[in-house]
């Protein structure tokens, strides 16, 4: 895939599943995200005490897939290896979760997007620097 074309499909709102060790007990976790991506970097907002955070704080070693399947055509995507960091700025975080919001919901008017949008000034941000990208499709 040439970069321009890997850049369409990074702007287009598809799910991030982000992978990563459970600090709980070791095991695989894999969370459906919403993102943005920025400066060679993805952007997501989370629960500051949830599983995703806990578990990024203790290690910061990822893997993510976006995968998209276009009506009438083959599914293609990409996935990777990264590093999180987790931003405890809830300034920071809010704006995170506002841009994913319009850019998911398409707007930042109504009942869902207003709470999305409260829930964020409670929230970290977490930055995944890719280190490793791929495309690939069927």
């Amino acid at each position: 895939m040439e970069k321009k074309d890997l850049l369409d499909l990074l702007n287009r709102p598809g799910i991030l599943r982000l992978a990563m060790i459970d600090v709980r007990d070791g095991s695989p976790l894999v969370h459906p995200v919403w993102y943005y991506y920025e400066d060679e970097k993805f952007y997501i907002s989370t629960d500051r005490k949830g599983a995703k955070a806990r578990s990024l704080r203790r290690n910061p070693n990822v893997y993510f897939l976006i995968d998209i399947d276009p009506e009438h055509a083959a599914p293609y995507g990409v996935r990777g290896r990264g590093t999180a960091k987790v931003i405890e700025d809830p300034e920071f975080a809010s704006k995170v979760t506002v841009r994913n919001v319009q850019r998911y919901l398409g707007t930042l008017d109504g009942k869902v997007a207003q709470s999305l949008i409260e829930m964020g000034k409670s929230s970290c941000a977490i930055e995944v620097t890719p280190l490793y990208m791929a495309t690939w499709k069927f």
